[in-house]
């Protein structure tokens, strides 16, 4: 049996969109929930994307002074756990072994004298760049483990040392503020 159709005439559709000083979009809705919802969703999207991009400047900017200290930990960690088997001695030594590399880079990277600070920061330049361009030309492998070292070519072998003395001039530059403050002159072993 099919439905019978209604009696009297059909309800006309309203699609017309009225705009008032209230509702200046015409939404049916009211005042324009989607337009509100869309700029709630950018600054939520904006805000994440920025937290995301300032991190990895961080992340670049402080990577040598970060590198050095996570990779003594996780090696003596490493070690550690392959002789004793024990989860608080892995976990003391490779926090101690990360506290003692970041007190040595500190000793040096604070110095005034260009005889420590220069060859420190030149070398922690090197590793970091050389160590970026080993990661990024390097077949997928475990991240925990170091990539399969293969030697730069001639052009590469340039990039890198552009890169270095770019990066290290920069990190210079970076250091000559915290090397200015009262706690950092106490540790300056060359005056």
């Amino acid at each position: 049996m099919l439905p019978l159709p209604p009696e009297g005439p059909l309800p006309s559709l309203n699609t017309v969109l009225k705009t008032t000083p209230d509702n200046p979009s015409g939404d049916p809705h009211g005042h324009g929930h989607a337009h509100e919802a869309g700029e709630a969703a950018g600054k939520v999207i904006g805000g994440g994307l920025g937290v995301v991009i300032g991190f990895g400047i961080l992340l670049l900017t402080f990577g040598p002074v970060l590198w050095a200290p996570l990779w003594a930990a996780f090696s003596a960690g490493v070690r550690v756990k392959a002789l004793a088997h024990n989860g608080w001695l892995t976990a003391g030594a490779a926090i101690a072994a990360g506290l003692v590399v970041a007190f040595v880079q500190f000793l040096l990277l604070v110095q005034k004298s260009p005889v420590l600070r220069y060859p420190a920061v030149l070398l922690f330049s090197l590793a970091w760049v050389g160590g970026l361009w080993l990661e990024l030309t390097a077949p997928p492998h475990n991240w925990l483990v170091p990539p399969p070292w293969h030697a730069p070519g001639p052009w590469a072998m340039g990039l890198v040392g552009v890169g270095t003395v770019i990066y290290a001039g920069l990190y210079l530059l970076i250091l000559t503020r915290f090397g200015k403050g009262r706690w950092a002159r106490t540790w300056q072993l060359i005056k």
